[in-house]
């Protein structure tokens, strides 16, 4: 699979409309939250794609240092809290909105760690096969992997409405393609192929204007 500052700047302007016009369909003040993910997404595409040009130019290096970093701010920072508490907020089952609550906390104390993994070792990037590699030791790597998969994916398999939980579904098959085939590029890979399911989003929000809830076939109820 090959990526290129092109493909991010694409990928990054499609979702910059999709989520305009996910925000204006928005008619219900607890969908808020979760709308603003295309756009999040948007972004952060477009952040990668000028850590792109700065790479592939070997130069702005003050530049690279930045744009590195603020990506890997949103990921490891951003989307551990911000997907659970999105999905929490739109979620109307008490059931549900518990389990829910709970991944919010998993994902804070995940925030909170890359926080300080980041102060104490910035990110360094690299291209690896036309994918860019984000360098960075994590202590304890497979539990955090676990936990970021639990915070980011998970919650919208567990959400009552059905395109969230189709995304959920989507995300998850695509974390771990991403993971076992993408190994020393996974975080870029995976964001982008995350991204791109952001756009469901929009459907989600069209669907909750006729239908404010539209259960999953199966599940917790």
């Amino acid at each position: 699979m090959c990526f290129s500052a092109e493909a991010s700047f694409i990928v990054g302007g499609t979702l910059l409309i999709i989520g305009v016009a996910t925000i204006r369909k928005t008619h219900h003040k607890q969908d808020i939250i979760i709308a603003l993910i295309p756009l999040i997404f948007a972004t952060q595409q477009i952040i990668e794609g000028f850590l792109w040009i700065s790479l592939i130019n070997n130069s702005m290096l003050h530049a690279q240092f930045w744009l590195s970093n603020i990506y890997g701010v949103i990921i490891g920072v951003i989307w551990p809290f911000y997907a659970p508490f999105a999905v929490y907020k739109a979620e109307t089952n008490a059931r549900r909105k518990k389990i829910l609550g709970s991944i919010v906390v998993v994902g804070l104390g995940l925030s909170a760690y890359t926080i300080l993994g980041l102060i104490n070792q910035p990110i360094v990037t690299q291209i690896i096969n036309y994918s860019i590699s984000y360098k960075h030791e994590v202590a304890g790597y497979q539990f955090v992997i676990v936990m970021y998969l639990l915070a980011t994916c998970v919650p919208f398999i567990f959400s009552s409405y059905r395109h969230l939980s189709i995304a959920g579904i989507v995300l998850t098959i695509g974390f771990f393609v991403a993971f076992l085939t993408y190994t020393e590029t996974f975080a870029s890979v995976w964001c982008f192929f995350a991204a791109i399911t952001s756009s469901l989003i929009y459907l989600y929000i069209t669907r909750r204007i006729n239908n404010p809830l539209i259960p999953v076939p199966s599940g917790i109820s």
